[in-house]
């Protein structure tokens, strides 16, 4: 969201996750507009997350708010933000207990080409106040690359191959 309530910060692109989720950073329970939540009185909510690029992507940490949080997740992802495929259902976030600062969750799956990542959230609250609640998020990923792969390299070669045989 805006990393203002963790213990440490990362650069998306610079840091690495795993080095960085392996220092274990915290969330703070103190809500000072770290957090974010649904309305008063919902038991579930959507979630859509624009990565502002086509990216790879193949785990995503949570930090589930002490307060209210998030019972059941199911994830979906999409490249036009339209048509969206299931990519994880039915994890539990951990129930953080309630007033203490609080890790993440990190949910791994095989790297899937993406825009959009949306976070269905059921079984709200877990704790204290009525609503589904988000502490922060991260995503292990990157930019699609466009080197080409092995097979179209081959076939480049190929085709230069067959060019200076016929111009011989």
């Amino acid at each position: 969201l805006n990393q203002s309530g963790l213990s440490s910060g990362y650069t998306s692109g610079v840091t690495n996750f795993n080095t960085y989720m392996a220092s274990n950073p915290t969330h703070t329970f103190v809500f000072n507009g770290s957090e974010w939540f649904s309305n008063q009185g919902t038991s579930s909510a959507r979630v859509t997350y624009n990565l502002g690029a086509l990216r790879v992507i193949d785990a995503m940490a949570l930090w589930n708010e002490d307060a209210s949080g998030i019972g059941l997740l199911d994830l979906a992802y999409s490249a036009d933000g339209i048509n969206f495929s299931s990519l994880l259902s039915g994890l539990t976030p951990t129930n953080n207990p309630l007033n203490s600062s609080y890790t993440a969750d990190i949910f791994s799956f095989g790297a899937v080409n993406m825009q959009y990542i949306q976070l269905d959230m059921s079984r709200c609250p877990q704790n204290d106040f009525p609503a589904c609640s988000i502490g922060e998020v991260a995503f292990r990923g990157g930019e699609l690359s466009n080197v080409p792969e092995p097979g179209s390299l081959a076939l480049v070669a190929l085709a230069l191959a067959g060019l200076g045989i016929r111009r011989r």
